[in-house]
Parts: C-alpha cells; structure tokens; sequence
C-alpha cells in the first residue's frame, strides 16, 4: 500500500534549485517592529489584503491591526467555553476576501453544548456582523481535556482546511501512547479520536465552502464522498495536537506542527520517548497517532488494567481495536514526519536544538508571489518553508529540493529570540507578520505581542535606541532624553531625530530632549529616528511619574570588594523614601537585610539583581538556573500557568523530604499531581543542575526563613571553611507606592569575595589567552593586559603576585587605574627566565572603586603564543597581612 502512494513534484514550474540563490541576506537587512503588546492569549491571524490584520485571543476577543492609524481596536467578541485548551482558536479570511468580506473562526462555543465550531462571518465597515454567523461544521469532543488543535488555512485551489487535535488526557500515560480502554477511561484513549476514522478529532479536515454557507467535499480526501469508509471531511488522521498548519501556495503541499508526548527516554514495554514533529501531506493520509511517532516510530499495546504490553504495532497495517472505536479497525499505512525531534539534540535534526518542545509550521515562501512588493524577502528563501517551536524560541527555514524533500534547516533572525511565536503569515506587501504568545501560558503577558519582519533590499531602515536619565521618578520629573545608539547600516546615511509625546506633541527634533512631566501616572516618549530617503524607525519608551525610587546604601568601614579569612564587617543600613515615612512600623518592616555565601564558580552577576523573594537562604544559582532552562515557559513564581507556581510547590512539598523525588520528576516527568497537563520530561538537563534548581524552589516557603537582620549591626566572614567564594550582604526596601505608581524596590549589595584572585577570572583582557585549565592568563603582546572592576583599594598596601617569564622575554608589568592609559600606581620589572616566581608590588590605598589595569610592557621583539608572559594569581594584602 505504501508503495501506491504518488508523490508528484513538489515546487512545480517557477521554483528553481534553491542552492542556485546567494548565500544567507545579513540579518541586519530585517527589521522587527512591534505593532501591538500586552495580548491576552493571542492565537492566529490572518492579513488582509489592505494589510490589515485581524487576530484572535482565546479568550474570545477578535482585534484589528490598522496599519494606516497604527492602532488596534477591538473588532468583536464571541462568547466561549474556556475550559482546559479551548476558546477562540483559529482565524482565516475567505480567498476572495475583497468580494466577499468573509471571515472564519474556529471556536468552542459558550452553553452547554460541548462542540467545536467552524463558522463564517460577514465583516462590513470595519465591524464584524456577529449576526451574519454562517455555522459550516461543528463536531462534539469532551469538555474534560486537552489538545484542541483549532488552526484555518484555505489552499490555493479555494478548499478550507482545519486541523482539530485527539482531545485526550495525556498526562495518565506516563508520556507514551494514551489507550488506556478501561471503562469511564474514554478521555484517556485517543483511539477513540485519532485512530478512529468515523470522529473528526485528531484529524486535519479539508472541505470546500459554499457560498450559502454549506460545503462540500473535494476530490482526493482520504475516505470516500459517500461517507462509507470513513467521515469524507477527512484529508489526514493519526493527529495528536496539530496546532499550526499551512498550505503551500504553488503545491498544496500540506504542513503543521504536531506538538508531542512527553516520554523522555525510550521504553522496551512501552515504546518510543515523545518527538514533535513537522509533517507534510502531498495527499490524503493516516500520520499514525497514537500507534506511531516520529519516523513511525512504533508504539505497543498496553493493557493499562494488566499492565501488560504486546507486540509493536505494523506502520504497514495498523488496526484500531479499541472498545472506544466506532469506526474502520483496519486503517491506512502510517505515514513518516517530515522532521522529528524529542528533549535532547536530535541526531537526524541537531539544528532543532533541546530543551522543551512545541512545533509549528509556518508558511512556505515564494519570490514570484511578492515580485512588487516593497518588503518581499530575497530570492534566497524561494521555496524555504519557516517553521518555529514554541517552547524553543525559534524560528527556523527549511530548503527541500524540488520534489519537496527535507534538505537542510537553518535559523531566521538567530540574533533575535522570540518570545512563543504562535502564528505568522506573510502579507500582500512581503512582510512577516507573527504573533508572539509570550512567558507565560494561559495569561496576558507583558511580551505578547503583533510583530512586523521587513525585508530591506537596497535602502536599510535605521535603527532607533532611546535612553533616559530616569525612568521613574516623583512628579514634576524632568527627564533627559538620548538618541545615543541610533545608527543606521547605510552608514553614508545621516539621521534625523523627532521626539513625540504620546498625543503627537513633538518636544525635540534634535539628538536629545529635555521634558518635564508635571502629572503622575505611565507617560509615553517615542523617538523617531529617520534617514535622507525617509525610511522611519521608531522605539517608545515608558516613563512613570508620581513615584521616587527608594534610595538604599549599606555603609561600612571595612573594604568593599574583600574579606580576609575570619573577619567581622561592621554595617549599617540607610534608607531615603521621598514618599515613604520609614519611621512608621510598616514601612521598618519594608526594609529586608540578608547575609549569605556563594560557593567560588557561581555567577556572581546574580546578586546584584536578585529580588526579594529570595530568603536568604542561597538559591540564586538555583533560580538562574530556572530562568536559562526555559522553565518559566510551564511556572510562574506566584501563580499557575501550564503548571502550578514555584510557591506552591513549595508549600505543598514543605517539610516532607521529597527532594531527590522532586529532581527525578523533572529530568523523567510525570502526572496525576497538579492536574491535566503533564509535567514534561527534561533528559537534557543533569541532575546537579535540577537539584539546585529544586533547592530554591524548596526554600520558598521554609518555615525557617532567615530573619532580616537589623539596620546595625556585624555580620562573620569565614564561616563556610572554603576560600574562593562571595558573602554577600543585600538591603532592599519595597515602598508603599504613590499616585498610581506600583511599589518600587531599592536595593544594595556588599559583595565580599577572596582577596586571591585569578588572572583568567579577569573582566576584561587585550592580547591575552585565557587558560583556565592551566591555572594562568598568557600575555602574547606588548601592552596586553588584564583588568579587574570596581575593585576598593581602600585598606590595601600591596599585591602580591605569582608570575612566569619565558626565557627570551623581559619587561614590566604595570599597575593602572581606570584604563589601559590611567596613572601608573605600581610596576615591576621581570627578567626572563623568571618561572613561577612570588613577588609584591605595594600600592597606596585609594578611596573609592577602582578599574584595575595589569599591563605588561616590553620590547622583545619574539613575544608571541609560544614566548610569552603569564599572569597566575594576584592577592590583595592589607598592611596588617605584610606584617
């Protein structure tokens, strides 16, 4: 059977080799322009053919993009079921969309009536008429779970096609194949859905629509007309979660993303570890869900009563035997995905990446289509389909050959990471326009958000940056403006500037600006920034009024920068509030003071931004850790999103010593505990990093909270028994807030770390290399350096350092501050042939942060990789350790 299956040529006239076009366009030739932010769940679009845009929130509003205002408004709102994964879903407009005035909508209707809905409304006058309503197709599905699916696209032949996903619970399944039969268990086996050929879930559908609001059914669908071997609706079944789809507009080639189980290694009872895949159709077909994933990949049986397995299921001749079948039990041959790719790297696709995983796919791009358009991508996407993962942040083009075969993928716009790209379509004039979900799910996030990707063939838009002074602040606030940054590719191009309030007063048209707001509240600022042939970009930013930044300072007479073994640091705490009365009781218990130690090897970048849920008690590695893993894609701090908050874990798990449980959760996954969706595995990350990722978790609800300390007061050095690491004291105040201005935190750190640093811990270096595993910094030219930061010299009378000269090199190594040109405060004389030698170099203590400068100067002429000066160790001695 699978022989029988005729592929014709993918591209078909107009489309040449892609290999034949010019190497990849420099990305700086995109630009990415945000057109609106802050959305509520939003979830497809579609652009008409003025370039307008509608989308859809699940949460039931339609909204409309005009580009000519620059603003969006709100088009309609239909009543919806929220529940679990559905809601407003899907949006496409009618081929003849400047006729007709036809929209689509894909929707779960409010009422009690558990349906999905395909309907058609009449938009007239920029309104959407809710009483035009055309109901083309509804199916039923269980309100109790999961995998909605809910994508539109029509194809170039006018036929409309609808991806619906299995609507089964996946997280009783321990992230295999959910088919489970036991009685009542129906939501838990999605043969009854996906592998059943008489139900429209787990399928993409294609109809053609009918200009009275019927259908009918084209030609070539998997399943006869007449409804006799299956529903006639159908073009592909064997769908988990198809959630993204899209029709190439020469081939109807059909794509979508088919979002996978959660499984994170293989199973010899169970079968394959969970892929998410990207799929194309040529024809009608079964793409084998639930029995088969990835490369089809094969699945067994499983007696969920018995827990008993059987034999792999036959991608040749899969049969539907389930009791929650109602329709054919043999099927069509299992078809392969197109790409397939699970936690860790792939090794047929390592380009995917790791880490979570939610596929999608975007549409395919073709050069003749845009050939007047201003914004038309260049010949070198001809015939590339885009595709881009949810959960990873990309978004990826692909190149087939000419018979649509998988040839290579490659990043779009790698220098710039999405924020949940969740739909994207091109428009009539080339542009890109894509929709971001943002951070967290189920919520209206600060970086959801409509973007526009522009092509800039020959004249480069310019590049606007705006900073301020201030940001915040008491009213009247007068903040200085700056254009500083502003470039443009071109660079023969010279930039014009306008400055804007948010109703259009223009306050400046020079590089900077000066304004005073005199009311309280959130005020907008944008900068336009404009070249000689009129190409405008523009940035905004949001400056709120009515609020003064608490001003905290932690005061010591110790050195600011180290500690020296076992040692008392005397400290006192101040806090100004211009608003806030700190004497009042309240406001003494706003002021949070912690002390505490990280190991040496930890970033100590951390902890000057560390919030004040941290209580204390470590955890900033923990916490960052989170943050770099993408877990805040499934949890919030405080709330729950796909899963429960990070403090209500914490509170759940308070006291029960279920850590090392907790760290297998992640790295395998699991279900049953938090509700419908499972937690999904993490094979890519090891155990150490998940169990400090646990341990903050852990602390945030530890009934045994470190205290703050007082505002005076002395807190021990060397307490942990190890050198090499950073105590760290940290101040912060959260003020009440004030004319509508949120409560603001101000924050200190004293960070006290080693007085032995090593050279290849540097910040900064010129004509060095840094050999960490050889313990040193290899200098390989004269003037090359090292340079430590804000380092306090208070107190310290000398260095101590430990160095190496190569037999042919002499020089001096100097001592400057504040630059590679600053004053010379000490130097020293090396001759060669001086191995590993422990000299001082004494210094006057100076008030005050110091940029440390190491320069070594010489003038052999074979200073070079292999001849060289190298740079160990340096200590920082106060008078007392000379003595």
């Amino acid at each position: 059977m699978l022989s029988s299956l005729h592929y014709p040529s993918a591209h078909g006239q107009g489309n040449s080799d892609v290999s034949s076009h010019a190497a990849r366009p420099e990305d700086n030739r995109f630009t990415v322009e945000v057109l609106d932010k802050k959305l509520n769940e939003p979830m497809e679009l579609t652009v008409l053919p003025d370039s307008r845009v509608i989308f859809v929130e699940r949460r039931g509003n339609i909204r409309l993009y005009d580009p000519k205002q620059n603003k969006t408004r709100l088009l309609a709102h239909l009543p919806i079921y929220l529940g679990s994964e559905d809601g407003l879903l899907g949006v496409t407009k009618d081929p003849h969309f400047e006729r007709t005035n036809w929209l689509y909508f894909f929707y779960s209707p409010a009422g009690e009536k558990a349906v999905q809905r395909i309907a058609r409304f009449t938009m007239k006058d920029d309104s959407l008429l809710l009483s035009s309503e055309k109901v083309l197709l509804e199916f039923p599905l269980l309100r109790a779970c999961c995998h909605s699916g809910g994508s539109l696209a029509f194809g170039p032949d006018g036929n409309l096609f609808i991806s619906a996903g299995d609507n089964t619970y996946p997280s009783a399944s321990s992230g295999f194949a959910p088919l489970d039969e036991r009685a009542d268990r129906i939501a838990f086996d999605s043969q009854k859905s996906a592998a059943n050929t008489d139900d429209l879930r787990g399928k993409i559908l294609r109809i053609t629509p009918q200009s009275d609001g019927t259908y009918t059914i084209p030609d070539d669908n998997l399943f006869p007309k007449d409804g006799t071997s299956g529903r006639p609706e159908i073009y592909t079944m064997g769908n988990r979660n198809p959630f993204r789809i899209s029709i190439d507009p020469k081939t109807s080639y059909l794509y979508w993303g088919e979002v996978g189980p959660d499984a994170g290694t293989d199973s010899l009872h169970r079968g394959p570890k969970g892929y998410d895949e990207i799929n194309q159709a040529r024809q009608a077909g079964n793409f084998g869900w639930p029995y088969f994933i990835g490369d089809n990949k094969p699945y067994r049986p499983y007696n969920f009563a018995t827990q008993q397995s059987g034999e792999l299921f036959d991608a040749l001749a899969p049969v539907n035997t389930s009791v929650n079948n109602t329709g054919a039990k043999t099927l069509p041959p299992a078809q392969k995905a197109f790409i397939w790719y699970p936690y860790l790297a792939s090794p047929e696709f390592p380009e995917a990446g790791e880490g979570g995983r939610t596929a999608m796919a975007g549409p395919v791009f073709y050069t003749d289509q845009f050939a007047s358009a201003p914004y038309s991508f260049p010949p070198y996407y001809d015939g590339k389909l885009l595709i881009y993962d949810w959960m990873r942040n990309w978004i990826k083009a692909v190149t087939m050959d000419n018979q649509g075969n998988y040839q290579k993928m490659e990043p779009f716009l790698p220098t710039r990471t999405f924020s949940k790209p969740v739909d994207m379509e091109f428009g009539p004039d080339g542009s890109l326009y894509v929709l971001e979900y943002g951070t967290f799910w189920k919520s209206e996030n600060e970086d959801s958000q409509l973007i526009r990707i522009q092509y800039h063939k020959n004249n480069r838009r310019p590049i606007a940056r705006i900073s301020a002074d201030k940001m915040v602040g008491a009213a009247p606030l007068t903040v200085k403006l700056s254009s500083k940054g502003s470039f443009d590719y071109d660079k023969e191009d010279s930039l014009a500037f306008v400055w804007k309030l948010k109703d259009g007063t223009v306050i400046s048209r020079n590089s900077t600006a000066t304004y005073t707001f005199k009311k309280p509240g959130t005020q907008e600022i944008t900068l336009a920034a404009i070249d000689p042939s009129g190409e405008t970009a523009q940035t905004t930013l949001e400056v709120k009024v009515g609020n003064a930044p608490p001003v905290v300072r932690i005061n010591t007479t110790a050195n600011r920068s180290f500690y020296w073994g076992k040692q008392d640091i005397p400290y006192q705490v101040r806090v100004e509030d211009q608003e806030d009365d700190q004497r009042t009781p309240a406001n003494l218990n706003r002021t949070q003071i912690r002390f505490d130690y990280l190991p040496q090897g930890k970033d100590l970048a951390l902890l000057t931004s560390t919030s004040q849920s941290d209580n204390g008690k470590g955890g900033v590695q923990g916490k960052q850790l989170i943050t770099q893993s993408g877990c805040t894609g499934c949890h919030a701090y405080d709330k729950r999103t796909v899963g429960p908050g990070f403090i209500e874990i914490s509170q759940r798990y308070l006291g029960k010593n279920k850590r090392q449980e907790l760290v297998d959760k992640v790295q395998n996954g699991g279900s049953g505990n938090w509700g419908e969706v499972a937690m999904a595995a993490h094979p890519q990350l090891k155990k150490e990093v998940i169990s400090e990722m646990i341990d903050y978790i852990l602390t945030l609800s530890d009934e045994k909270k470190v205290a703050s300390l007082p505002m005076t007061g002395v807190v021990s050095t060397g307490t942990h028994g190890s050198e090499g690491g950073t105590y760290y004291l940290t101040a912060t105040y959260t003020d009440q807030g004030a004319n509508g201005i949120e409560p603001l935190t101000g924050r200190d750190t004293l960070l006290l770390r080693s007085p032995i640093q090593m050279a290849y811990d540097a910040d900064t270096s010129h004509g060095v290399m840094i050999r960490k595993a050889d313990g040193r910094a290899r200098f390989t030219q004269n003037d090359a350096f090292i340079a430590f930061r804000r380092i306090d010299l208070s107190q310290i009378h000398s260095l101590s350092i430990r160095a190496s000269a190569s037999d042919n090199i002499e020089g001096t190594l100097e001592i400057r501050v504040n630059g590679e040109k600053g004053p010379v405060i000490s130097q020293k004389s090396l001759s060669p042939g001086s191995k590993w030698v422990n000299f001082d170099m004494p210094i006057k203590p100076m008030s005050g942060f110091q940029n440390l400068y190491f320069i070594y100067k010489t003038t052999s002429k074979t200073i070079g990789i292999w001849q060289t000066f190298d740079l160990s160790a340096i200590t920082f001695r106060r008078k007392s350790d000379e003595e």
